[in-house]
């Protein structure tokens, strides 16, 4: 048809004219790029051909490809060596573990009584039942622990600084009851290198550096190594160990990454991996600095002969004799007596008041570093403030240095608190509250607890609901915080076992008795109560209660 339409031209001289035509029409009905004056894109961050842009050419890549096992490997190297020794790196650790853990997040058990018909009395005695049975699991390290050696509490911390500086940590739950103990359920962690794939053998489809998935992503397994893939003195044997029981489903691993950034992500990347380039220049410039400081103290004296001294001068001689027992006598001179032999010069060093006799031709080169430098504070804290603002920790906290004002020191302070109750709650699901459903189901299992119903999933769902109340993150002005606390119980916000458990991490009902304990001694010795922001006196002796009782 085409060729019946224009008999002279051919049918390829046809298209490139219309395809002409088409990009005639469209270049003069766009409009025009103002915004973007330079750039041949509608967003100048797509810009190929911008200078500034030319060179930053990312890969697009799978949440595998973006952190392949390699780069991985040496992310996690570099993170443990900055958090063994740059002090920055181990502050950024250890401030996010004391904050977020401290000493270990409490759970409060929250049954829920209406779904399983019970009353609030009958709740409340179930409530305490599971509460007094955990703490005899987790209090004691011989019962939690396959080590033995830390109780709940402190593998909560190890677990946390562990997937921080690793990027994940995971936890074996293996039932293994010692003679005279109460409980199987123990945990064992095993670090993130031993989870992976052995060298040898081809990793399939399915599996993502040691985990193998299923096909929505559902975790299946984990191979683990029994010693360490570096040390050679260890076992090196692999091991698959499914993350659910077979027959019971019972949660046989538990897996605490240190976020999961990407959606369909599998494996951790450690809490320092965007900030170690700027952490080691700033360690290694501080260390110059710090090294540049100890130079510029140091009082060195150089004397300098002339060849007219002769051989009264101490030119070429040492400063102390043979059997000189002068304890600033160096272990060998610091120059050379025969002048025919190659001048010590490397031996010269710099030292506290140390005084250097120099060789006939030698010329002193005074050093003067002009330190401290001034402008290194202000430098060394503007990157830390990069770096705060990275890892969602305030500088002022990073540091442990609050020198601003109230205003500027509360609004950090509550910055912090997002970022440590994110933190628990990622704790809270991927290890904590696991651990506490094992634990609760061997109560069950065992007759401890009785829990009618407990093999239904949903039933099983309202016995072991429960929260995790951690300490609190500190007070600027403990008697505002003491109203606002207050306040909160007053208009139902919240109550006095919440408020209780935030501020000390106690349990309510055991201040609570204590506190009546206190107050009955204090009327039973006639010392002043202090109830309600005043002070009651003892109540007098009643006389006629002894003749009462004996009535």
């Amino acid at each position: 048809m085409l060729k019946s339409l224009f008999p002279s031209r051919s049918l390829n001289d046809v298209r490139e004219q219309a395809a002409r035509d088409e990009v005639r029409r469209l270049a003069e009905t766009a409009p025009t790029p103002r915004a973007n004056t330079g750039s041949e894109t509608r967003h100048r961050g797509a810009s190929r051909m911008l200078r500034s842009m030319m060179s930053w050419l990312p890969g697009l890549g799978s949440p595998r490809q973006d952190t392949p096992t390699g780069e991985r490997e040496t992310l996690i190297s570099r993170s443990r060596d900055a958090y063994r020794n740059h002090m920055l790196g181990r502050a950024a650790i250890n401030r996010a573990a004391t904050n977020v853990v401290g000493m270990g997040l409490t759970v409060r058990p929250n049954v829920d009584g209406q779904a399983l018909g019970l009353t609030e009395e009958e709740t409340a005695q179930l409530n305490d039942e599971l509460a007094r049975g955990f703490r005899l699991w987790a209090e004691d390290p011989a019962e939690c622990d396959a080590e033995a050696g830390q109780d709940f509490y402190m593998l909560q911390r190890l677990a946390f600084i562990s997937a921080l500086v690793s990027g994940d940590v995971f936890g074996l739950t293996p039932n293994v009851r010692q003679i005279g103990g109460l409980f199987g359920t123990k945990l064992q962690l095993v670090e993130a290198e031993r989870v992976g794939s052995p060298l040898t053998g081809p990793e399939r489809r399915n599996e993502v550096d040691g985990i193998r998935v299923d096909s929505v992503g559902r975790p299946t397994a984990v191979r683990i190594c029994d010693g360490y893939p570096s040390d050679h003195t260890t076992d090196q044997d692999w091991t698959w160990v499914p993350v659910f029981g077979e027959r019971t489903g019972r949660r046989r691993i538990l897996h605490l990454m240190n976020e999961k950034g990407r959606p369909g992500q599998v494996r951790g990347v450690p809490y320092l991996a965007p900030i170690l380039e700027a952490l080691q220049k700033l360690e290694r410039f501080s260390q110059a600095e710090l090294t540049a400081a100890v130079i510029s103290a140091m009082f060195t004296v150089a004397i300098k002969h002339d060849a007219s001294e002769g051989d009264q001068s101490l030119g070429g001689a040492t400063m102390w004799d043979e059997q000189s027992d002068d304890p600033s006598k160096p272990e060998r001179p610091v120059v050379t007596s025969n002048q025919d032999d190659t001048s010590d010069g490397d031996n010269l060093t710099l030292g506290e008041g140390a005084v250097w006799d120099l060789e006939e031709g030698a010329e002193p080169v005074s050093i003067s570093p002009n330190r401290p430098n001034a402008q290194f504070d202000p430098f060394f804290m503007a990157i830390v403030k990069e770096i705060g603002a990275a890892l969602e920790q305030p500088s002022e906290v990073l540091m442990m240095h609050f020198s601003t004002s109230y205003t500027a020191a509360r609004a950090a302070f509550n910055q912090l608190w997002k970022f440590i109750k994110q933190r628990r709650h990622h704790l809270t699901v991927q290890f904590c509250q696991p651990a506490y459903e094992l634990v609760v189901d061997e109560l069950v299992a065992s007759g401890r607890i009785k829990a009618p119903g407990y093999r239904d999933p949903a039933k099983r769902r309202a016995y072991v609901r429960a929260l995790w109340i951690g300490e609190p993150l500190g007070s600027l002005n403990e008697q505002v915080d003491a109203r606002a606390a207050t306040e909160r119980i007053a208009n139902g916000t919240s109550n006095e076992h919440l408020e209780t458990m935030a501020f000390h991490g106690e349990d309510w009902h055991n201040v609570a008795q204590d506190r009546a304990r206190e107050i009955r001694w204090k009327r039973e010795n006639g010392v002043p109560i202090y109830v309600g922001g005043k002070v009651h006196d003892p109540e007098p002796p009643d006389p006629n209660r002894e003749n009462d009782d004996t009535d």
